[in-house]
């Protein structure tokens, strides 16, 4: 059993509910949220793969590596995307629908967005690397 606090204010809890609560125990302790997984489908862009619809809670996740976008299968309108980007060179996501969407993302960092609020498709590209294209799917 996992030993708890029970000084005033605040709750003591047992190992169930904790294992309930927090979702049970990873090796590292981490989990990949549906959102994170890891991509099962590929879209019809050579240069991104789709992974399953997150939650509209949930904040979409871009990753860039090896000059290829791994993209969610769909996003909620309105709903924010972090771009990580592994790669040692920086590179944009950029949509070819002028004034959607656009952020750099640094060598090692990061950038968030703003989906569009309207439902579609939205075809984008890194503007340091033309080859580097893919499409945000947003319902």
């Amino acid at each position: 059993m996992i030993a708890m606090s029970t000084k005033p204010g605040r709750m003591a809890i047992g190992a169930t509910a904790a294992l309930a609560l927090f979702g049970g125990l990873s090796g590292c302790g981490t989990q990949e949220s549906p959102a994170t997984a890891t991509p099962t489908a590929a879209s019809t862009t050579p240069h991104a793969r789709a992974t399953s619809k997150p939650s509209p809670a949930a904040t979409a996740l871009i990753t860039i590596k090896s000059f290829i976008f791994t993209v969610p299968a769909s996003v909620a309108p309105g709903s924010k995307v972090t771009v990580k980007n592994l790669d040692g060179e920086n590179h944009t996501l950029t949509s070819t629908a002028p004034g959607a969407f656009g952020v750099q993302a640094d060598a090692g960092g990061s950038a968030t967005f703003t989906a569009p609020t309207k439902p579609g498709s939205y075809a984008f590209m890194c503007t340091f690397h033309s080859t580097m294209t893919g499409k945000l799917v947003v319902r």
